[in-house]
């Protein structure tokens, strides 16, 4: 109890204050503290999974164990790969020491990696943690905040072991020949680059029900 009230207190006073002090971090610092930190606060609850959206982000679109998460600046992609965490198997990354920052990350256990990659003057951000991916194409000034947000969400995630025991059964044998390989998308991949076009720009008003999981999604993108 008193270091999930430290955890909820030093994650209420970054949020709060807008991550003003986070956010000056270097790219590091920003993971060394909010995933080590193994957030236990959560606000948003999924069949299978609850992860905790930090304010002035909102849920856009869920699909499975795939939600599309947006604040006002950014829209960001998260990917749950639970037959991973089901038979809990770990991956090897490619590290490109051209790119911008290419490294594996380990915190309290959990493994994961993170690469950051230039492109048309703008960082495709690629951070793979807690048996879940993110993805993100932001503005070079957006980094730090972008990180702070991505590091917050995906450290958050808690998984439902009962229904991803279940769903997991229920699989039929081709997709679970692939739980090596779940992750299928390329950083390269100019589909992803092309979000853009396909979202347009982030504006929404969602309700989501804690006690139903009913999610109200009366404008999505302009």
């Amino acid at each position: 109890m008193k270091r999930l009230l430290i955890t909820l207190l030093i994650v209420s006073l970054l949020f709060i204050t807008g991550c003003s002090d986070v956010s000056k971090e270097s790219t590091d610092g920003i993971l060394n503290k909010l995933l080590y930190l193994d957030s236990n606060l959560n606000n948003t609850y999924m069949e299978g999974f609850s992860v905790y959206l930090p304010h002035g982000t909102k849920l856009i679109d869920k699909n499975d164990f795939n939600l599309t998460i947006g604040n006002d600046n950014n829209v960001y992609y998260l990917y749950l790969d639970v037959i991973s965490y089901h038979y809990k198997t770990t991956k090897s990354y490619n590290i490109d020491v051209n790119h911008v920052l290419s490294k594996n990350i380990s915190y309290n256990g959990k493994v994961g990696f993170i690469d950051i990659q230039e492109i048309d003057d703008k960082y495709y951000i690629v951070l793979e943690y807690n048996y879940a991916k993110m993805e993100s194409f932001i503005k070079k000034e957006d980094l730090n905040d972008s990180l702070i947000v991505m590091s917050s969400i995906i450290s958050s995630i808690k998984y439902n072991d009962v229904i991803i025991d279940d769903f997991v059964g229920e699989t039929n044998s081709k997709f679970q020949e692939e739980k090596f390989n779940i992750f299928k998308s390329d950083k390269n991949d100019d589909n992803f680059l092309k979000y853009e076009d396909e979202f347009g720009t982030y504006k929404e008003d969602i309700v989501i029900s804690n006690n139903d999981d009913i999610i109200d999604i009366d404008e999505i993108v302009e």
